[in-house]
């Protein structure tokens, strides 16, 4: 199928007929082979995958992503790889084929990648050269991005940035189903790898998400403590999630987190899940002037341009959440009218949120009472 360029996309699946077509169509006619490893499906998953002409592999599940991953990675035939899971869709802006999108000066590319719906895009690793030393590491997570680094420094290649899209559906649903299977894993890799900080924060969110918070933030801990060892990008935005976590944890127990946020920001500025987690925390102290120039702050940036960071944020986090931000400070300021503004313009922002429209015509009431009254005297 291609001029130039061959690619071939990898999954693995394990009972995925309800996202499988889906991923498969987003591939049909843009790469040039797809090859799905089945590590035991009971559904009609092996099915679905020979219909729309793809090669299938049979594996025997081991507790192992990599090992998974890598079956697939020895049978691809063409000059690069695409992996991707069921449950994500391959998007080419300006259409065309994969190949198109592939620099032949480069060892890898990443994508702009979309981990849930309503969020902004982050850089993701998910194409790389058909090449034996680059195999997949990490019982989960799974990575070939040592490998390739390596490669590309000694060869002198690039890790370029394809304007390639994928969209990832599956944590649209309730998660909580994953984390006995997940648990183990991360217990596991965090004692082979300790270095490795997203190790830890994913830990840390299944203990918390557990209940296991002291546990969880034991985990945070050896994760920031993990980056400190290793100030790299990837392990500081790494360690900015691990500090999200922890705020949220910090201020479900009405404890003040704002000294560790703004020593995180110090070293990841633009984590605007920490500067709205920032803005809570003020509200919380006390401090709500700069609670609303924080959500001012987060109103003034267009999410659509945020593609090619290492951090992905919750859309609504510059739009109604902002604005929730500051007319919640606006009350504690007893500035009812500007808080009545404030939550209009979060109804605007989102009309499924009835309570916006409820609370905006409640205070727009409430400050006109107070107005005629003081008019009055």
């Amino acid at each position: 199928m291609s001029r130039g360029v061959t690619v071939s996309a990898a999954l693995i699946v394990k009972n995925e007929e309800r996202f499988l077509p889906g991923c498969l169509d987003s591939l049909r006619g843009r790469v040039d082979e797809i090859i799905v490893v089945d590590t035991g499906s009971t559904d009609a998953s092996p099915a679905i995958a020979s219909a729309f002409g793809a090669r299938v592999l049979h594996h025997v599940w081991r507790d192992d992503f990599s090992a998974a991953r890598n079956v697939g990675l020895d049978a691809v035939t063409s000059d690069w790889v695409l992996y991707i899971d069921a449950d994500e869709r391959l998007s080419l802006p300006d259409g065309g084929v994969l190949g198109d999108y592939l620099s032949v000066d480069s060892i890898a590319a990443t994508v702009r990648f979309r981990p849930k719906t309503g969020y902004t895009r982050y850089r993701e690793p998910r194409l790389f050269r058909s090449d034996p030393r680059l195999r997949f590491s990490g019982r989960i997570h799974e990575t070939i991005m040592p490998a390739a680094r390596e490669i590309a420094a000694r060869e002198g290649l690039a890790i370029a940035r394809a304007m390639v899209d994928i969209d990832h559906l599956g944590y649209d649903d309730d998660q909580s189903h994953k984390h006995p299977r997940n648990l183990p894993l991360l217990e596991k890799s965090v004692q082979s790898n300790p270095d490795r900080v997203y190790y830890w924060h994913h830990l840390a969110e299944t203990l918390a998400a557990l209940g296991r918070t002291d546990e969880a933030l034991a985990a945070a801990a050896n994760g920031l403590a993990a980056a400190q060892r290793d100030p790299s990008p990837k392990q500081a935005a790494d360690a900015s999630l691990i500090t999200q976590t922890v705020a949220r944890l910090w201020l479900a127990a009405g404890r003040c987190p704002l000294a560790l946020i703004d020593q995180a920001l110090e070293r990841v500025p633009d984590d605007y899940g920490l500067w709205f987690l920032r803005g809570r925390a003020l509200i919380e102290a006390g401090h709500c002037d700069q609670a609303v120039d924080v959500a001012r702050r987060l109103r003034a940036i267009d999410p659509d341009q945020l593609n090619d960071g290492l951090l992905a944020f919750d859309r609504q986090i510059f739009r109604d959440q902002a604005c929730e931000l500051a007319a919640l400070a606006s009350l504690r300021l007893n500035r009812r009218s500007e808080a009545a503004q404030w939550f209009a313009e979060a109804a605007r922002l989102a009309p499924e949120t009835p309570a916006y429209r409820i609370k905006a015509l409640a205070l727009s009431a409430t400050a006109a009472k107070e107005n005629h009254r003081v008019g009055g005297i």
